[in-house]
């Protein structure tokens, strides 16, 4: 099917998973809602979208109940690496970015992820600025 400019134009929460996704190494970039519900993804593995959003979400939960019992603020980004992937949890606003990758994957992947924060974060403010403070 031929993607019009107007139809590219309106969906950049695609176009920032599809600039993370064509960087080497990545194999999974998503965008959650903080229930859990996927609004894009791109991965290579054919992993569960459904299940993996739920089990990033309850990362990030777990993490902020221990950060408040420490007096800390919650957590807004978290980097994890184990020998086969490096995953990283990114929140942006109400919306939860997350990109695993090749543990192998060079340090460039954190300006790409940064790039499509703020990718993702013009767009919420262009298409809904009612919900931005």
């Amino acid at each position: 099917m031929l993607i019009t400019k107007v139809e590219k134009k309106e969906n950049k929460f695609q176009s920032a998973l599809e600039y993370l996704f064509e960087y080497h190494g990545v194999k999974t970039a998503m965008i959650i809602d903080k229930e859990g519900l996927v609004i894009g993804c791109l991965n290579r593995d054919k992993i569960d979208s459904e299940k993996f959003s739920a089990l990033m979400l309850l990362i990030l939960d777990q993490a902020n109940q221990l950060l408040t019992r420490l007096n800390e603020l919650p957590v807004y980004s978290m980097v994890m690496k184990n020998d086969n992937s490096w995953i990283t949890i990114q929140r942006v606003g109400d919306l939860v970015l997350v990109v695993r990758a090749a543990e192998n994957t060079d340090e460039l992947l954190k300006v790409r992820i940064g790039q499509a924060v703020d990718m993702v974060n013009n767009y919420v403010k262009e298409k809904y600025p009612q919900t931005t403070r």
